[in-house]
């Protein structure tokens, strides 16, 4: 019987020094992600409260990159020799307070007083997905500032998403750090079956390297939860009541969809070419959600074109 207790002891001992050491191990990534998170952002007090963002790039004209749902300025794409990104966190993610705008409107307010301060004249916007909702009022409200539109599998009318998603708005750090965690374990093969049904977008991630490690940044984009809950709550409250003033927007318009997104359906994409009356959709085959992963050099492309126009055709007016 003793010899029985004892094996328990022990057995319970080294569970107990586990955990004692994953906690630790958890406390020590967390403290380390966030401080990397806060410095490598900046923070602008403006009229409206703090706003924090990156601007990357050395040439061309800016590209506005409205980050989708939940996300934070770590969430954006790369500058290139054609374009910069001034990519800012949206209201209540990050170290950007709610308080700062809820509705899509008054996020499109911050984002016309964080371009003003930075003295940038004229902006590509980019929305994509739940930055689609801010980015629309943002041209429509400001053409004078819109160089061009890109809606990015953006969500444009009213629609609820929380059914959907309930269990992960009600998520921990710590559950959803174990995880993300885990599947830094697993191989880039079995990462891109749990993350794309389509085989064939399987076999495109998993041709580049850089892609796989791109997207590894786009997951954790989502961590600490705690950190962009509250912009996730006020998303999903604000997308079951969007009136985008999508007949207003005058700037030309690139709608970029693929046809395979479970997460926005194609038929927001629709919706905005059917209002938006300067614009064109470019539909990406067998394109879901996370496509920009799996189809990026599609999307560049289209992105580097359409900025290629607008710009000429801004340069030509006012030359002219």
């Amino acid at each position: 019987m003793n010899y029985f207790l004892t094996i328990l002891l022990f057995l319970l001992s080294v569970i107990s020094v586990l955990i004692v050491l994953a906690s630790c191990y958890y406390l020590h990534f967390k403290n380390s992600f966030t401080k990397n998170l806060i410095s490598n952002s900046v923070l602008f007090n403006s009229n409206l409260g703090p706003i924090e963002y990156t601007l990357k790039g050395e040439n061309g004209p800016v590209l506005l990159y409205i980050h989708g749902t939940p996300g934070g300025y770590d969430q954006t794409i790369e500058p290139t020799d054609s374009y910069r990104v001034l990519t800012p966190s949206r209201p209540g993610f990050l170290r950007t307070p709610l308080s700062v705008g809820k509705t899509p409107y008054e996020q499109a307010k911050a984002y016309k007083e964080l371009i003003d301060n930075l003295n940038i004249d004229k902006v590509l916007v980019i929305g994509v997905s739940g930055g689609g909702p801010s980015s629309l009022e943002f041209a429509a409200r400001y053409p004078h500032k819109t160089l061009g539109l890109i809606s990015f599998e953006a969500v444009s009318y009213s629609e609820d998403f929380t059914e959907k998603d309930a269990e992960f708005i009600k998520g921990s750090d710590i559950g959803l750090w174990i995880q993300l965690f885990l599947m830094s374990f697993f191989g880039d093969r079995k990462l891109a079956s749990l993350m794309f049904p389509n085989p064939r977008n399987r076999e495109r991630l998993l041709s580049d390297t850089k892609k796989v490690e791109d997207l590894k940044k786009v997951i954790w984009s989502i961590w600490p939860l705690s950190m962009r809950r509250e912009g996730l709550i006020n998303d999903y409250e604000q997308f079951t009541n969007i009136s985008a003033p999508l007949e207003e927007i005058e700037s030309p318009t690139l709608v970029i969809h693929g046809d395979e997104d479970i997460s926005v359906d194609i038929n927001h994409a629709k919706e905005s070419i059917r209002r938006i009356e300067n614009s064109e959709l470019y539909v990406v085959k067998e394109g879901d959600h996370m496509m920009h992963a799996t189809h990026s050099e599609e999307i560049e492309a289209q992105i580097e074109n359409f900025l290629l126009k607008v710009s000429k055709d801004y340069n030509s007016i006012n030359t002219s």
